[in-house]
């Protein structure tokens, strides 16, 4: 039996956990309420057995095989209908797990159930009827309430609900209801009019705000589509316009670039420990993987400014901040027409555009016909006479503050070869760039 399929079995069971480890196999869970690690198929069953007690039933099951192991999602509903669901990382020798980290996330069993839905009374167009209602699984990673509205004329609206303090992305960067608030407040009718943000409308209720956005989703970037240089140029135009529409201006309730950098900080693992958030489960052992994966003079560095990046803020700071997006990324890009549609303004940052695109280039490049090289060159092209080299090379380090953790995870823990490949071809290209700023730079 393929040790994905042993593991189903264990897992609908409660039991067997022992027969499927080697001798001085390693796991790692990070779940509700603890990080658990133990070493040896005795440990390791006992740990399992604790975490699921008896017959269960699998109500989602996803596992992608590879020659290092094995990747899976899943879903378990045991009891009086307790429902946890997982990500799993396993690594295989001789038909036995030797590494095996698992971690939590909300499960989807009965999501959204008791929650209060989009009040239509608050509908912008008091004449539009509401002919569909449905709540939508959220594709991001705070967790907020998504719902789609369709109209009778054809129309779609999206309704978020954004809870100040609820979840831990929010927490992590004091997060006041920002995008309802950038709504109040005007700041989103002075962006540029090549940004759509898509919002029509937003107001508060019950210590909540209510977001409405038009339905972009057919607008967005499809996956696995690939960019031109040209399409990135677009992007930074767009991006540069409103750097520069907010240049040295302060709009209310931005997160600092304090918050938004150490947002991935392994300390937010200790803090999230209660909830059930899948990025804060992944920090610990993906930092972990990180200093595996790179070499100490510039791992150790990192790390601390991981832990603490006063100084590398300070350092950008220095170089002039700007209304950030704070999130750019694929998943929440398209472009039409002349313009850019860019969403989820959650995290909305006051910082310095260099960081703004090395988090884009780490979660983008990828997908772009240009080389890293050329792309930070079309960066400074955009910025014209703000061109920085000094705020540049801080954006090279502080991308792998940011997205570090990533890339450490794929290239060890993850037994996906091209997951890996993709990771340490990326390290190959940031780490002697963050190298070059550590000599160079006084942090």
């Amino acid at each position: 039996m393929k040790v994905a399929d042993w593991l189903r079995e264990a897992l609908q069971h409660g039991d067997g956990f022992g027969e499927l480890y080697a001798d001085d196999a390693r796991l790692d869970a990070s779940v509700l309420g603890a990080r658990r690690r133990a070493t040896g198929p005795h440990q390791i069953a006992a740990i399992l057995t604790e975490l699921f007690p008896g017959p269960g039933r699998l109500v989602e099951w996803a596992a992608k095989e590879h020659p290092a192991g094995v990747a899976a999602w899943l879903e378990r509903v045991h009891g009086e209908g307790q429902a946890v669901r997982q990500r799993h990382y396993l690594h295989v020798q001789d038909r036995r797990i030797a590494r095996h980290w698992i971690y939590a996330a909300p499960p989807r069993t009965g999501a959204g159930d008791g929650r209060p839905a989009f009040p239509l009374a608050q509908l912008p167009e008091r004449s539009a009827e509401v002919v569909g209602h449905e709540v939508m699984a959220s594709t991001g990673w705070s967790g907020s309430r998504i719902e789609r509205l369709r109209l009778a004329d054809g129309r779609a609206l999206i309704a978020k609900r954004v809870v100040p303090g609820v979840d831990w992305l929010g927490r992590a960067t004091g997060d006041p209801g920002r995008e309802g608030l950038m709504f109040a407040t005007g700041t989103f009718d002075r962006m540029p009019p090549d940004i759509d943000h898509a919002i029509v409308s937003a107001h508060r209720e019950d210590g909540a705000w209510w977001v409405l956005m038009r339905d972009v989703s057919a607008e967005l970037l499809p996956d696995g589509v690939r960019l031109s240089r040209a399409d990135n140029r677009r992007v930074l135009r767009s991006l540069n316009d409103m750097w520069e529409t907010f240049w040295g201006q302060r709009p209310e309730g931005l997160a600092s670039q304090r918050d938004r950098i150490g947002a991935v900080a392994p300390r937010i693992s200790e803090i999230e420990r209660a909830g059930l958030d899948l990025l804060p489960k992944q920090f610990e052992a993906a930092w972990e993987a990180f200093a595996a994966a790179v070499e100490p003079d510039v791992a150790d560095p990192v790390l601390q400014l991981v832990d603490e990046p006063a100084p590398l803020c300070a350092a950008l700071d220095r170089h002039g901040t700007t209304l950030l997006h704070g999130d750019v990324r694929d998943e929440q890009l398209g472009l039409t027409g002349d313009r850019l549609v860019l969403l989820d303004w959650g995290i909305a940052t006051q910082g310095h555009p260099a960081i703004e695109y090395a988090w884009y280039l780490m979660h983008c490049g990828w997908r772009i016909d240009a080389t890293h090289d050329e792309l930070w060159e079309d960066f400074r092209a955009a910025r014209a006479e703000r061109d920085d080299p000094e705020a540049i090379q801080l954006g090279f380090l502080s991308g792998l503050v940011m997205y570090g953790w990533i890339l450490g995870h794929s290239a060890v823990v993850h037994p996906d070869p091209h997951e890996r490949a993709w990771a340490t071809a990326e390290l190959d290209w940031w780490v002697p760039r963050a190298r070059g700023t550590l000599e160079r730079a006084s942090l």
